[in-house]
């Protein structure tokens, strides 16, 4: 380390003592700078980050607890539901039950379009999906949503389900649900 220091030690004294105060002065100003850019604005900036991401959680378990009482209702709502006669399966379509749990669960606005398909598949089966896209949905919409869907009496499933936050609303979500139901031709 000396050895390092022994030319800068001897290119300090050739200057004279105004000039060797101005760069200490100047090391004293570097020494601060490096302080400050490698130790507290990193902590400044953590404490800023921390903040925002508090605030940005303090809002998410508002929307938890508003889904998690939709939950409930809609469980005993569908807990009635099962109760009562299921009626025959040749009965069910798909596309009115998708609507119906469209219907029941996000705002009409937001529904951008549902388009019906069949397939038919081996054994005589045959596939039937309702692609649904909606656009500007809550994530507590989407639960309900997914909600009715489960609920039904028929076999339902979800073969897709693609969500994608949107850019103007944090809080909002384009969405693309695919879903299908199997029945006999």
């Amino acid at each position: 380390m000396n050895e390092y220091l022994r030319p800068l030690l001897g290119l300090l004294a050739r200057l004279n003592p105004r000039e060797q105060r101005l760069v200490v002065v100047f090391l004293a100003l570097l020494a601060v700078v490096v302080v400050y850019g490698v130790i507290v604005e990193p902590l400044v900036g953590g404490r800023r980050r921390l903040a925002s991401d508090i605030e940005s959680l303090s809002g998410d378990v508002a929307v938890m607890e508003t889904l998690a009482d939709r939950i409930h209702a809609l469980e005993t709502i569908g807990a009635k539901k099962r109760k009562g006669p299921a009626g025959p399966a040749e009965d069910f379509s798909l596309f009115a039950f998708i609507d119906k749990a469209a219907v029941g669960s996000v705002r009409e606005e937001t529904v951008a379009s549902m388009t019906p398909t069949r397939r038919p598949l081996e054994q005589g089966m045959e596939e039937s999906t309702v692609e649904l896209k909606l656009s500007a949905v809550t994530l507590a919409e989407i639960v309900a949503l997914l909600r009715e869907i489960e609920g039904a009496r028929h076999p339902v499933y979800v073969k897709r389900l693609d969500m994608k936050k949107r850019y103007d609303e944090r809080r909002e979500f384009d969405v693309v649900l695919i879903a299908g139901a199997m029945s006999r031709t």
